[in-house]
């Protein structure tokens, strides 16, 4: 059988990867800031939901047309640079908003920046990799991206701590929206990297110019995966809610709190700060990014090997082990508020730790699949309708999960975050059975396996 040999990542992979880099850094910048930015505005659960749900929802309907668009025109950069360059603008407009509807829109107009460049860019990727290192290189990819993430939230606490404790800033709404507008500098950094120092290898041409979304001609495996990921995305409500019950739980225990109150540097730092409800407020929210960074470093640290992995055993078993995950680490969210405080730092530690290979097993492998199972001259279609089944799920989703939340705590109090996560993990197992039970693997993607 033909094995898999090493073989380097080529320098647009690297490239591109760079581009992530720094446009993570700018995302999560505000990303893990917005539940408590939300909520300072006052507003919650729902709206949180309905944010983040438009904004997804608006990116997979763009994800699928500029995908088909890249195939038409054989230009998959054109299409990534302008994408890249309308969130890069718009995002850092967070900081302006007056009220919380307002970031809607903010979050809408950067989720078509992400769906006018998401479906070209991971056809970019595909036609520059050998495909028996594919999974590798979208690894590496979303490694990259992870690292930003990493990096983003570091950046964010460093900025808020200069504010706070250097410019003596004492409101934190203030202190927040300048956090936001700085983003804008990594994202431009990331459109001035892609301009120069990307190139691109035409793909192939259709030869047929009219636009037209059809699945006719794709692999009925490709078919059944697309329905399985609508079926899978439905219980995978935004990663803002895990950001959201880990700060119910810990503004219910104090558990942070009484932590930088028990270290006496941490405690004399904060305690000239403002009314004691201040204090909590800023140790709340620096929290917050402390543990995204944590999140992403895992994601990094795994994305790259893990994607290699299901070049050598296969995507479907990659896929389906960390959607097991993903069940785990929902249900165990669900019962996070009723820890004891002096366990629920660790626990989140190790959650968020165990959910971030999740994505490592995933993000590499679901779309490795899909470029291993369709031609070349459709990729750009195949992940449009990839992306825009993932979206198709995305706006019911946030929106029921923070029904669900919202409803079932105001008829039981504390219980609203039990039963959302409780969905979306049972919805992801049967998701899990249903991708092993009809999904097959190709005698391509055997061949390049073994």
């Amino acid at each position: 059988m033909k094995r898999i040999t090493k073989s380097q990542i080529p320098r647009t992979i690297i490239m591109l990867g760079i581009v992530s880099l720094f446009t993570d850094i700018a995302t999560e910048m505000i990303y893990p800031l917005i539940p408590v930015f939300v909520a300072a505005l006052g507003s919650g659960a729902i709206l949180l939901g309905i944010i983040e749900g438009v904004a997804e929802t608006t990116a997979s309907m763009l994800k699928l047309i500029s995908g088909i668009i890249s195939d038409k025109i054989g230009k998959r950069k054109l299409l990534v640079l302008i994408g890249y360059s309308i969130s890069s603008l718009f995002r850092p407009l967070t900081g302006v908003v007056s009220a919380a509807w307002q970031i809607v829109v903010i979050r809408m107009v950067d989720r078509i920046g992400k769906g006018i460049r998401s479906s070209p860019r991971d056809a970019l990727i595909a036609s520059s990799v050998d495909a028996r290192i594919r999974g590798k290189a979208y690894g590496f990819d979303r490694a990259m991206d992870h690292a930003g993430a990493v990096i983003g939230p570091v950046i964010a606490i460093l900025t808020l701590l200069i504010l706070f404790f250097g410019f003596k800033l004492k409101d934190s709404l203030i202190a927040l929206r300048w956090t936001f507008i700085l983003a804008i500098i990594p994202g431009i950094l990331a459109v001035l990297i892609l301009t120069f120092f990307v190139s691109e290898k035409s793909p192939a041409s259709s030869g047929n110019k009219n636009l037209r979304l059809s699945l006719k001609g794709f692999d009925i495996n490709f078919k059944r995966y697309l329905l399985i990921m609508v079926l899978f995305t439905l219980g995978n409500s935004s990663d803002a809610f895990l950001l959201f019950r880990v700060e119910e739980a810990i503004q219910k225990s104090g558990s942070v709190v009484n932590l930088v109150r028990s270290i006496e540097p941490l405690q004399k730092m904060i305690s000239g700060f403002g009314s004691e409800s201040e204090q909590i407020k800023i140790i709340n929210i620096l929290f917050l990014p402390l543990i995204w960074a944590f999140f992403h470093i895992i994601k990094s640290v795994f994305s790259t090997p893990l994607g290699s992995l299901s070049d050598r055993i296969g995507r479907k078993k990659v896929i389906n082990a960390g959607w097991a995950i993903y069940t785990f680490v929902y249900l165990s969210f669900a019962f996070l508020v009723f820890l004891p405080s002096r366990f629920q730092i660790l626990v989140t530690f190790i959650l968020f730790g165990i959910y971030a290979l999740f994505y490592a097993f995933t993000e590499g492998a679901e779309k490795a699949f899909v470029a291993d199972i369709v031609k070349e001259e459709q990729r750009g279609t195949a992940f449009g309708l990839f992306n825009f089944a993932v979206g198709l799920g995305a706006l019911p989703a946030s929106i029921i999960f923070g029904l669900l939340y919202s409803s079932f705590d105001k008829i039981y109090p504390g219980f609203g975050g039990t039963v959302a996560f409780g969905f979306g993990g049972f919805i992801a197992l049967i998701s899990m059975i249903l991708l092993a039970a009809v999904v097959k693997d190709s005698r391509k993607n055997k061949v390049l396996y073994q």
